[in-house]
């Protein structure tokens, strides 16, 4: 009797969202509990037996993690998730800080190249190069 091939079982994003939570509580341990992570994209294809990771899934999978009380990001290179009760204790900002600058924005008036400096990148190129 011949045998059907075997293909693997795909998650789906509520099932990956499980499996990164189980990850994160299997990583904490016995030790104090974490409340952030960083991961490659890599791993994400491997606990979530994916080729390839869609902005759609991605979505998704945020969708459900938020659920449970986490975050899931890309950060420039990597991904990284966060329990969003640590954020709540965060500094926060207004844009009421800056509401001249906005005026000026709003009419054509502001110098942003006064502030280029603030998107330099962290390997030392300027705006200069």
């Amino acid at each position: 009797m011949k045998q059907k091939p075997f293909w693997p079982r795909l998650p789906n994003a509520q099932e990956c969202a499980i499996l990164l939570l189980h990850l994160i509580e299997v990583r904490g341990g016995d030790s104090q509990p974490v409340n952030r992570i960083r991961l490659s994209e890599l791993t994400l294809k491997r606990l979530w037996s994916r080729n390839r990771l869609s902005s759609e899934f991605l979505e998704e999978v945020q969708e459900w993690l938020s659920r449970g009380g986490w975050t899931l990001f890309f950060a420039q290179n990597t991904f990284a998730a966060i329990k969003t009760s640590a954020v709540q204790n965060w500094a926060r900002v207004s844009s009421k800080l800056i509401a001249e600058d906005l005026d000026l924005v709003e009419r054509g008036e502001f110098d942003f190249e006064k502030y280029l400096h603030l998107i330099s990148n962290e390997n030392g190129i300027t705006n200069e190069d």
